[in-house]
């Protein structure tokens, strides 16, 4: 009688056993099966910017209404230049050098300031202004210009103060509270009939590998028309000012100004950049 019962409840405690083992593994196939039939997002990878669910800009052409663009022309030199710009583009021995401030009344980004340094060069015989720097105050507009287009854009403090119809004065700072450079304008000849100041702009575009050492995922020079019809251009004597002790790592830093061209200072101007056509892969 011992022994039976001993041996009933070893066959009890086996059953026990095995009925358990038995649930855990039938828990594991459920998950298992649960995992492997993980349901897929509903996202549809596009071509528009991160976060697809919300890019931070428009996949439309940027149109910018009631602009002021205050421009200054000048040569530097080679030797103080030529280190800024890429190996597979041309210049003359005395480059020709724009810098630029525009405040806009109105666009995509709302109102917003911008400093644009570009100096004239060619890339496969055709003339462009190459985009050395852009510096300006909203981070939509940085994103807009910098991702799609390679425009080499981050945020600063700008002010385009015009002191009458045919004056002007502005700076840039970057860092908040660090000028880099001081404008100033004062027109001599308002111009009958207004002309346009259409800007044609090339800019090397980058996408650095996430690799370690790789090589970058994208290199290309991104071409790109930007139309500037004013209603109103003032031609006259512009002049660049550095403060002291400001930070020679900008690009408007660090080259030199050999003698100065033109300067033009137009208001109420109606801006399109329009989108490149083709880039160049490099």
């Amino acid at each position: 009688m011992k022994w039976t019962n001993n041996v009933c409840g070893n066959i009890n405690t086996t059953l026990v056993r095995l009925l358990a083992c038995n649930f855990t593994f039938q828990q594991y196939l459920t998950s298992e099966f649960e995992l492997r039939t993980m349901p897929f997002g509903q996202l549809s990878i596009s071509n528009r910017g991160i976060p697809q669910h919300d890019p931070p800009y428009s996949d439309a052409t940027p149109v910018f209404d009631d602009v002021t663009v205050l421009t200054i022309q000048y040569r530097t030199s080679f030797k103080s230049i030529s280190h800024l710009i890429p190996d597979v583009i041309e210049v003359e021995n005395e480059p020709l050098v724009t810098a630029t401030l525009l405040n806009y009344g109105a666009g995509p980004a709302g109102p917003f300031l911008e400093f644009i340094h570009t100096v004239e060069a060619k890339y496969l015989g055709k003339s462009y202004d190459f985009c050395l720097s852009l510096i300006l105050d909203n981070e939509m507009a940085v994103l807009a210009g910098r991702e799609p287009c390679g425009f080499p854009k981050r945020l600063g403090q700008l002010s385009l103060t015009t002191r009458s119809s045919n004056r002007a004065t502005g700076y840039v700072e970057r860092p908040v509270g660090q000028k880099l450079v001081e404008f100033s304008f004062e027109g001599k000849a308002k111009q009958s009939p207004t002309s346009n100041l259409d800007r044609p702009f090339l800019n090397l575009r980058v996408i650095p590998s996430p690799v370690t050492g790789a090589p970058a995922s994208l290199k290309e020079l991104v071409p790109s028309n930007f139309e500037i019809r004013p209603v109103e251009v003032w031609e006259g004597v512009g002049k660049l000012t550095f403060p002291e002790n400001c930070p020679q790592a900008e690009a408007i830093n660090k080259i030199e100004i050999v003698r100065y061209e033109s300067a033009t200072l137009g208001y109420g101007s109606a801006c399109i950049l329009h989108p490149s056509e083709e880039v160049f892969q490099l």
